[in-house]
């Protein structure tokens, strides 16, 4: 079996982007060999590669050998020192209206073009993007684009850098990679070392991830902050524990000024619990590494929670190719006193553009009022070829029918019930160069603002690192 080393950018850290990585580190923190928590997206590589060099590839059962070299190569590659010059280029039939994990186009063409290093100080992209026809007008942007600089055990970013917080793969409740990022500024713990100091000691490894950003885009209130920030502790090597929180404000005089009248508004507080437990390594569960996961998200209505995703991922092997499943459910409405409340979540009386950006939800996928179960499966094939399948049951935007003149979804104005199936392959055909070709169908077509007319949706890119 040929094994290329992962197709990266010179980053400090693992991007929403790369599936096949994730998965692998999955397996991995599944396993023990990982300690730190690894629900936090940028996932830093230094606490990653700490695990692994002190595990040692003589602690790793036979059956995940090929992972434990896959993850130890990308990282040797992303932190090298070396720069990166990549050239992509991808089109499709329609945009991207669905954005998961492991999703990286957006409009139906783009040419992207980047060029990455890192040093023991500083690392850096630069990043311009160029849209056919984008659904925000925006022909031409540098998403992607950042500089950082290390700072003892933090990182300090300026940039436009995507976010996945949460153990989801489908969908996130508070931040995905749904919504372009708009630029900000990021700080992250670098290593997730046990605190030194007495009793914190017992809560394990630790994250922590802070952010904020103005978003720029057409609202109803003008250029509101968006902020926050994300602890994640490992108190046993099998369970991560999350407390994130958001909000959404005017500035830092909360004041907002329409009809030339001047009034004080709270900032749009949200908050999430994740839970993720790798299953006891005991019967079967010993060659099938298992974790289930858990996230409720609160948007401070009264009684409600907002957004509720639980789920399951397993990892397992097929004739010398490992492959992940991945089972999901997702509900994107508010629950009171047992029943559903439409109409609640990503919505604000005050920011009246609500929790979204450049018309996407910044959370959910399929943005408020929608119920999706989802069943994945990704295999690496080979070395150089790696294979995805997800088949779906989507019901969006079923509070549509309780207030019809609050119809503020993002994928539709319409309440849709349909079935989704997508497929992708991913073939390197060298260290230099890599395919990728997908196909969607939906028996509805989806969306209603035109960006995806057809039932299907067939895209294909190219990459090649200069």
């Amino acid at each position: 079996m040929v094994f290329f080393s992962t197709t990266a950018l010179s980053e400090p850290w693992i991007p929403s982007s790369d599936l096949k990585l994730r998965s692998d580190i999955e397996t991995l923190s599944d396993i023990g060999v990982i300690k730190v928590p690894i629900t936090t997206y940028p996932l830093m590589w230094a606490g990653i590669i700490k695990d692994i060099e002190q595990a040692g590839i003589e602690s790793v059962p036979f059956a995940f050998k090929d992972v434990y070299w896959r993850v130890k190569r990308a990282g040797r590659n992303a932190l090298s020192g070396r720069e990166k010059k990549l050239l992509k280029a991808s089109a499709s039939t329609s945009e991207q209206v669905f954005r998961s994990f492991g999703d990286s186009n957006r409009g139906a063409a783009e040419l992207n073009a980047s060029y990455s290093n890192t040093s023991k100080v500083f690392a850096w992209n630069v990043q311009v993007n160029r849209l056919v026809d984008p659904m925000d007008n925006d022909l031409v942007n540098y998403d992607g684009s950042y500089l950082a600089a290390v700072w003892g055990n933090w990182i300090f970013s300026v940039g436009s850098i995507e976010k996945w917080w949460g153990p989801s793969w489908d969908s996130a409740n508070l931040l995905s990679n749904n919504a372009r990022a708009p630029i900000g500024f990021q700080l992250n713990r670098n290593y997730s070392d046990e605190s030194e100091l007495p009793v914190l000691g017992y809560l394990g490894q630790w994250s922590f991830s802070a952010f904020t950003a103005k978003l720029d885009d057409d609202r109803v209130i003008d250029k509101p902050y968006l902020s926050g920030g994300s602890v994640s502790l490992k108190p046993i090597d099998s369970f991560e524990v999350s407390y994130r929180a958001t909000v959404l404000s005017s500035g830092t005089t909360n004041q907002i000024t329409t009809n030339q009248i001047t009034d004080n508004f709270d900032p749009k507080t949200s908050t999430q619990v994740d839970l993720r437990w790798s299953l006891p390594k005991v019967g079967f569960l010993q060659d099938y590494p298992t974790n289930v996961y858990f996230s409720i998200t609160d948007e401070g209505h009264d009684q409600n929670y907002s957004t509720l995703l639980y789920g399951l991922s397993s990892h397992f092997s097929v004739f010398e190719s490992d492959w992940r499943l991945v089972l999901e459910s997702a509900e994107t409405y508010g629950v009171k006193d047992g029943s559903n409340n439409y109409n609640q979540t990503y919505e604000e009386g005050v920011y009246r553009t609500g929790y979204r950006y450049n018309r996407r939800a910044i959370g959910s996928t399929y943005d408020n009022d929608s119920k999706v179960i989802s069943f994945g499966l990704l295999g690496e094939i080979t070395g150089s070829l790696s294979f995805s399948l997800k088949l779906q049951d989507l019901s969006i935007n079923e509070g549509n029918g309780t207030n019809v003149f609050d119809t503020r979804n993002t994928v539709t104005n319409q309440t849709v019930e349909t079935k989704r199936i997508i497929t992708n392959w991913n073939y390197q055909l060298d260290k230099e160069t890599m395919f990728e070709l997908e196909f969607q169908y939906t028996d509805e077509v989806v969306d209603s603002f035109e960006r995806q007319q057809e039932k299907y949706r067939v895209a294909l890119s190219w990459s090649y690192y200069l």
